[in-house]
Protein backbone atom coordinates (compact mmCIF):
# COMPACT_ATOMS: atom_id res chain seq x y z
CA UNK A 1 0.00 0.00 0.00
CA UNK A 2 2.91 1.98 0.88
CA UNK A 3 4.05 1.85 -2.44
CA UNK A 4 1.48 2.39 -4.77
CA UNK A 5 0.87 5.82 -2.64
CA UNK A 6 4.55 7.20 -2.89
CA UNK A 7 4.27 6.37 -6.54
CA UNK A 8 1.32 8.69 -7.15
CA UNK A 9 2.14 11.12 -4.56
CA UNK A 10 6.24 11.44 -4.94
CA UNK A 11 6.72 12.59 -8.95
CA UNK A 12 4.37 15.63 -8.78
CA UNK A 13 6.11 17.06 -6.12
CA UNK A 14 9.66 16.78 -7.75
CA UNK A 15 7.84 18.12 -11.72
CA UNK A 16 5.94 20.76 -9.26
CA UNK A 17 9.46 21.85 -7.85
CA UNK A 18 11.34 21.65 -11.66
CA UNK A 19 8.09 23.85 -13.15
CA UNK A 20 8.86 26.10 -10.21
CA UNK A 21 4.44 26.25 -9.96
CA UNK A 22 2.03 24.76 -7.32
CA UNK A 23 0.02 21.74 -8.85
CA UNK A 24 -2.52 19.99 -8.05
CA UNK A 25 -1.29 16.40 -7.67
CA UNK A 26 -2.66 13.30 -5.57
CA UNK A 27 -0.34 14.16 -2.60
CA UNK A 28 -3.68 13.53 -0.41
CA UNK A 29 -3.35 10.22 -1.03
CA UNK A 30 -0.96 10.23 1.63
CA UNK A 31 -4.07 10.83 4.74
CA UNK A 32 -4.54 6.74 3.93
CA UNK A 33 -1.27 6.59 5.83
CA UNK A 34 -3.26 7.68 8.88
CA UNK A 35 -4.82 4.02 8.82
CA UNK A 36 -1.94 2.76 10.44
CA UNK A 37 -1.84 5.06 13.57
CA UNK A 38 -3.44 1.99 15.41
CA UNK A 39 -1.09 -0.60 14.55
CA UNK A 40 1.62 1.76 15.77
CA UNK A 41 0.11 2.71 18.79
CA UNK A 42 -0.54 -1.00 20.02
CA UNK A 43 2.88 -1.55 19.21
CA UNK A 44 3.72 0.94 21.68
CA UNK A 45 1.70 -0.44 24.32
CA UNK A 46 -0.80 2.54 24.14
CA UNK A 47 -3.92 0.60 23.44
CA UNK A 48 -4.05 -2.86 24.87
CA UNK A 49 -8.09 -3.60 25.09
CA UNK A 50 -9.29 -5.30 21.61
CA UNK A 51 -12.12 -2.50 21.93
CA UNK A 52 -9.29 0.23 21.97
CA UNK A 53 -7.77 -0.95 19.36
CA UNK A 54 -11.28 -1.45 16.98
CA UNK A 55 -12.62 2.08 18.15
CA UNK A 56 -8.50 3.25 16.85
CA UNK A 57 -9.19 1.62 14.15
CA UNK A 58 -12.62 2.91 13.11
CA UNK A 59 -11.70 6.19 13.87
CA UNK A 60 -8.34 6.32 11.99
CA UNK A 61 -10.23 4.40 8.79
CA UNK A 62 -13.19 7.56 9.01
CA UNK A 63 -10.81 10.39 8.81
CA UNK A 64 -8.42 8.95 5.98
CA UNK A 65 -11.12 8.19 4.06
CA UNK A 66 -13.30 11.80 4.75
CA UNK A 67 -9.29 13.39 4.06
CA UNK A 68 -9.41 11.50 0.70
CA UNK A 69 -12.83 12.39 -0.30
CA UNK A 70 -12.29 15.66 0.50
CA UNK A 71 -8.60 15.35 -1.59
CA UNK A 72 -10.80 14.14 -4.61
CA UNK A 73 -13.25 17.15 -4.58
CA UNK A 74 -10.57 19.32 -4.75
CA UNK A 75 -8.75 17.76 -7.62
CA UNK A 76 -12.02 17.25 -9.34
CA UNK A 77 -13.37 20.77 -8.31
CA UNK A 78 -10.37 22.92 -9.30
CA UNK A 79 -9.46 21.32 -12.61
CA UNK A 80 -12.69 22.48 -14.49
CA UNK A 81 -15.49 20.81 -15.90
CA UNK A 82 -15.02 18.95 -19.06
CA UNK A 83 -18.50 19.07 -20.35
CA UNK A 84 -18.85 23.03 -20.67
CA UNK A 85 -14.90 23.69 -20.52
CA UNK A 86 -14.94 26.06 -17.94
CA UNK A 87 -13.59 26.07 -14.58
CA UNK A 88 -16.43 28.36 -12.04
CA UNK A 89 -14.18 28.72 -9.04
CA UNK A 90 -11.19 27.62 -7.29
CA UNK A 91 -11.69 25.73 -3.94
CA UNK A 92 -9.27 25.00 -0.91
CA UNK A 93 -8.64 21.93 0.23
CA UNK A 94 -10.01 23.32 3.81
CA UNK A 95 -13.17 24.39 1.84
CA UNK A 96 -13.57 20.58 0.59
CA UNK A 97 -13.46 19.53 4.05
CA UNK A 98 -15.38 21.69 5.81
CA UNK A 99 -17.78 21.09 2.50
CA UNK A 100 -17.92 17.50 3.37
CA UNK A 101 -18.21 17.69 7.39
CA UNK A 102 -21.29 20.05 6.38
CA UNK A 103 -22.88 17.19 3.75
CA UNK A 104 -21.89 13.78 6.23
CA UNK A 105 -23.58 16.03 8.83
CA UNK A 106 -26.58 16.65 6.34
CA UNK A 107 -26.91 19.96 7.51
CA UNK A 108 -26.43 21.22 4.08
CA UNK A 109 -25.47 25.23 4.21
CA UNK A 110 -25.59 25.96 0.76
CA UNK A 111 -22.52 28.70 1.05
CA UNK A 112 -19.98 25.66 -0.22
CA UNK A 113 -21.04 23.35 -3.02
CA UNK A 114 -19.72 21.49 -6.19
CA UNK A 115 -19.94 22.98 -8.86
CA UNK A 116 -18.83 20.90 -11.96
CA UNK A 117 -20.23 17.38 -13.38
CA UNK A 118 -17.27 15.43 -12.14
CA UNK A 119 -17.42 16.92 -8.36
CA UNK A 120 -20.92 16.18 -8.35
CA UNK A 121 -20.97 12.95 -9.86
CA UNK A 122 -18.21 12.04 -6.98
CA UNK A 123 -20.43 13.60 -4.21
CA UNK A 124 -23.33 11.56 -5.62
CA UNK A 125 -20.73 8.25 -5.19
CA UNK A 126 -19.01 9.25 -2.19
CA UNK A 127 -23.13 9.73 -0.43
CA UNK A 128 -23.77 6.24 -1.68
CA UNK A 129 -20.86 4.67 -0.28
CA UNK A 130 -21.34 6.31 3.01
CA UNK A 131 -24.85 5.10 3.15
Amino acid sequence: MYSFVDYFTIPPSFVSIYLDRTWIGLRFLRALRLMTVPDILQYLNVLKTSSSIRLAQLVSIFISVWLTAAGIIHLLENSGDPLTFENPNQMSYWTCVYFLIVTMSTVGYGDVYCRTSLGRTFLVFFLLVGL
